[in-house]
C-alpha cells in the first residue's frame, strides 16, 4: 500500500498500525514530523521513509549542530512524538548513515505506559506543562514536581 504526502510516495507496509486506545500511529507520526520540521528545519528536517506493525523509519537530514549531539535530534522527534500522544512509547532501535548530511533512524514502538505515567503526565497537564519541559528541568525542580504529584495522588485518592 503506498500513500502520496507532500509529493512523494510513502510506503506502508504491513496492517496500519493502531495505537493503544485506537489512536492511528501513522497521523501521529506524520503529525509529529510536521512540528519537529517547523522548530528545526533547516537544521534538521525529518521525513518519513517507511511504516511497519511494530516499527517506523524516519531520514533526517540537515547540517546537524554536532556539538550538541546528533543523537539528541532522533531523541527530540520521540518528544514531540509522545507530546501528541502518550498511548505509547516509542524507543532508538538502529542508527544508520543514509548520506554525508542524513541519518536513517528505525524507532520501535514499545506500547503502553504505566498507569502512573499516565497519571504523571495528567498531573503536569494540568498544571499546564508538558513532560518535555518536565525532563529538561533540573534536579531540585524534578524533585519538588515528585513530591506535589505525591500529594496531588493522595489528595485524589481521598476525593474517591
Amino acid at each position: 500500500m503506498e500513500k502520496l504526502i507532500s509529493g512523494k510516495v510513502l510506503e506502508i507496509t504491513g496492517t496500519l498500525m493502531e495505537g493503544v486506545t485506537g489512536t492511528n500511529l501513522n497521523e501521529l507520526v506524520l503529525r509529529a514530523i510536521e512540528v519537529y520540521n517547523r522548530y528545526r528545519s533547516p537544521e534538521a528536517t525529518a521525513k518519513l521513509v517507511r511504516i511497519e506493525k511494530d516499527n517506523f523509519v524516519i531520514e533526517f537530514e540537515g547540517a546537524f549542530c554536532l556539538g550538541c549531539g546528533v543523537r539528541d535530534y532522533f531523541e527530540d522527534f520521540i518528544c514531540e512524538l509522545e507530546d501528541l500522544s502518550s498511548n505509547f512509547r516509542v524507543k532508538i532501535k538502529k542508527v544508520e548513515p543514509a548520506d554525508p548530511q542524513s541519518f536513517r533512524v528505525k524507532y520501535v514502538v514499545k506500547g503502553a505506559i504505566s498507569y502512573e505515567e499516565a497519571l504523571f503526565r495528567e498531573f503536569l497537564q494540568e498544571r499546564g506543562l508538558s513532560f518535555k519541559e518536565y525532563l529538561a528541568s533540573n534536579a531540585c525542580t524534578k524533585d519538588v514536581v515528585k513530591f506535589h504529584f505525591r500529594t496531588w495522588l493522595f489528595e485524589r485518592k481521598i476525593e474517591k
